[in-house]
């Protein structure tokens, strides 16, 4: 029974689109934090990769 609702409450990924200075205000704070609290975090904001997105189709995205 339990792993019935573990099986229906597991949520699809979001894929979000962040400006480069909001990235950079991101690492800025982490680089506050003590580094074993933020290092696998700092980590994988590191490996993104960036990706060519049209501002309108961002805006599509987020009236749906």
């Amino acid at each position: 029974m339990a792993e019935d609702k573990s099986k229906t409450k597991q949520a699809t990924p979001k894929t979000y689109a962040i400006s480069s200075e909001q990235l950079m205000d991101i690492m800025r704070y982490l680089m506050t934090r003590p580094y074993g609290e933020v290092v696998k975090i700092m980590n994988s904001i590191s490996a993104l990769t960036p990706v060519n997105i049209q501002k309108e189709s961002v805006s599509d995205e987020r009236k749906k």
